[in-house]
Formats: C-alpha cells, structure tokens, sequence
C-alpha cells in the first residue's frame, strides 16, 4: 500500500502531520492527488489547511483525545511567517 492509499484511510481520523515548516494535529478531511485537507485549532479558531504532499515529513494516526493545532518547526525563523500558505478558511 503506497502513501496515499494508506493517508485515504485515515480520512476523518485525528492525525500528526509533520512538515518542513512545523507539525499540524488535527482531523483529516480529504486527500487529493498532490495535497490533504485538515482541520486545526489554530488561535483557538478551528480552520481547515491544505498541505501540499511534498512538504510532508510524516504522518500519524492518534488514537484518543487529542488537542489540535500548530507548533512552528524549531529550524523555522521566528520572523519567518509560513502558516499563512497553509489557511484555507474558518471552519466556525
């Protein structure tokens, strides 16, 4: 099973996705054929991201209560503002 055979199975699941720019939690909404959709808690607003695939280091499955969100990757700057590719829109 490849990578996207195995993501398209944990659609609707909470998952861990870590990428270059930092680590997303959250609920896996879709996957398409070069991107997934979650939806996060990011400043306390629930929003859905796309994340192109090729910016994926790893993903998990988490199994029971999770809290969602995003934690910048250590080796970003700190003035270095990459969140905004990843919004799409608020989910509220």
């Amino acid at each position: 099973m490849d990578f996207m055979q195995q993501a398209r199975h944990l659609v609707g699941h909470n998952i861990r996705v870590i990428t270059v720019h930092g680590t997303f939690t959250g609920t896996l909404l879709s996957v398409g054929s070069d991107f997934l959709i979650m939806r996060v808690r990011i400043a306390g607003r629930l929003r859905r991201i796309l994340i192109r695939l090729a910016l994926i280091i790893a993903l998990f499955r988490l199994l029971g209560p999770i809290s969602s969100g995003y934690e910048r990757s250590h080796t970003s700057s700190a003035d270095d503002d990459v969140l905004e590719q990843y919004l799409m829109d608020e989910d509220d």
